[in-house]
């Protein structure tokens, strides 16, 4: 078809702004307007990908790439692009560069993300989830599971992983928070530029680093294979993507569990692992896949995007697919697959460790407090926009053995 004989995606409206709901009623519904809609943002326009099929098409579709340097200049506001800074000419990360570079990129990076380490990996968590446990097992009352367990597990885990000593992890999860999180765009801002500002310092300093993924990348640096803005770009991603989301995922898990009768919730590891898998379907960390960009007028489902139009799949409603999943439902081992790590050449190499991690932490939790209930005086609170949610507050009332 001709370009002028498609359909123009309608308007829809979503969360742009972070607030204290969670997002996901909002993106199904705007998911429901069309199979791909217009959403505006940042005072420009942003096409996203609504209809299962078509969202998986989309994220296999090498029309709607990932470099960022094909944003739009109304994009360059720092905060505003998750995932995308600084300027491409600066440093590319993995997440947003396509081709030889983001293959080299991916190879660079799979080397600290090998099955090997991912073995040792899990027996730290182990460790790690033990202790915090330990400590919430003197606690009486109601205690939030987030700030006690669901958040400090993969804090204090990636924070090992890239060699970050323990007396600068508060002031990591600080700034993080407020980059995602803050309501505030001027904050939003300053706190991209003050993360990168802290990770250049880390790296000329070294000596504050313990060993991790900086000191290798620092090692690579030294060997000429990476430059040190590339050190410092990919760091901050990293350290933006690799616990956050994650901590979602655990939080979700123990919070759909929580909602049932401790008969009803997974026991063995086959069934903790569905049960993380289905919480990734119907509850995932990143409603949205972060942005991709048109590199010429693409066809969708009879909709037009044009050319240089910045894309995001709907993760959400792709995840809801009605012949491909229990839908609405949460089904743990019905066999429904999900897209919320991604599709092809961008397929999350993170997956893996997440799954761990959430796998490590619900088993762990659940063994130990199996008669864990909500609170029935506070309530659950969400926090989100629509990119990224998460849970901000699990009060618990944890029962003894």
């Amino acid at each position: 078809m001709k370009p002028d004989e498609l359909l123009r995606a309608p308007r829809a409206e979503m969360p742009t702004e972070p607030a204290p709901v969670d997002s996901i009623p909002a993106v199904l519904a705007a998911g429901a307007v069309a199979p791909v809609v217009t959403v505006d943002y940042f005072g420009g326009t942003n096409w996203v990908v609504c209809d299962p099929d078509l969202a998986r098409a989309a994220l296999l579709d090498a029309r709607l790439s990932k470099d960022m340097a094909l944003a739009p200049e109304w994009m360059r506001i720092p905060g505003a692009m998750l995932g995308a800074q600084p300027r491409a000419e600066v440093a590319k990360a993995m997440v947003m560069s396509e081709g030889e570079e983001h293959t080299r990129i991916r190879r660079l990076h799979a080397k600290f993300f090998s099955p090997r380490k991912l073995a040792a990996w899990g027996e730290r968590l182990t460790v790690l989830a033990a202790q915090l446990l330990d400590e919430l097992a003197s606690e009486d009352g109601e205690v939030n599971l987030v700030d006690r367990f669901t958040f400090p597990l993969p804090l204090g885990f990636f924070s090992e992983l890239i060699g970050v000593p323990p007396h600068l992890r508060p002031a990591l999860r600080e700034v993080t928070d407020n980059i995602i999180y803050s309501e505030n765009q001027d904050t939003r801002a300053a706190g991209v530029g003050g993360l990168a500002g802290t990770v250049a310092r880390w790296a000329a300093a070294k000596n504050v680093l313990d060993d991790g993924f900086i000191t290798d990348l620092l090692a690579a640096e030294a060997e000429d294979a990476v430059s040190l803005n590339e050190v410092v770009t990919w760091t901050t991603g990293l350290i933006m993507a690799g616990y956050e989301s994650t901590a979602s995922l655990i939080a979700s898990s123990i919070h759909e569990a929580l909602r049932r009768p401790p008969a009803e919730r997974p026991r063995t590891e086959a069934e903790i692992g569905d049960w993380v898998e289905e919480t990734l379907r119907v509850q995932p960390p990143l409603p949205h896949a972060t942005w991709r960009f048109a590199t010429e007028d693409v066809e969708l489902g009879g909709y037009l995007i044009p050319e240089g139009a910045p894309v995001q799949v709907n993760l959400a409603t792709a995840n809801r697919c009605p012949h491909r999943t229990a839908g609405d439902g949460f089904a743990p081992g019905t066999g429904g697959d999900h897209v919320s790590f991604g599709l092809g050449r961008h397929l999350c190499l993170g997956a893996p460790l997440a799954r761990l991690e959430a796998r490590t932490a619900l088993g762990a939790f659940l063994a130990r407090f199996p008669h864990a209930r909500l609170s029935e005086t506070s309530e659950v609170r969400w926090e989100s926009d629509w990119i990224i949610r998460r849970i901000s507050s699990l009060p618990v009332v944890l029962s003894p053995q």
